[in-house]
């Protein structure tokens, strides 16, 4: 199964949408690895006192955010479809 992943990348003053199509397990590889990211970077912040590592980051973390809501928004969906499928009795 394939999931679609929008993301908006904001480069200079154009924003545009772009689709990228990707496996379960890529981007279950994919989120794992900015999801550990930016818990190195929020502990960093944390540790040093310094919300300048935030903002030095911060479109990253708007990234994990979308992935994160896209991962949310996927597992809803794959949940309600288990849901509409018929109970095998045997």
């Amino acid at each position: 199964m394939k999931l679609l992943l929008k993301i908006l990348f904001t480069h200079y003053t154009i924003n545009a949408m772009k689709t990228i199509t990707l496996t379960d397990e890529q981007f279950d590889t994919l989120f794992e690895y900015v999801d550990n990211k930016v818990t190195t970077i929020v502990d960093a912040s944390v540790d040093y006192q310094d919300s300048q590592i935030l903002e030095d980051f911060e479109d990253f973390i708007d990234v994990h955010t979308i992935l994160e809501d896209t991962k949310i928004e996927y597992e809803k969906k794959l949940e309600k479809a288990r849901a509409k499928q018929p109970k095998a009795e045997w």
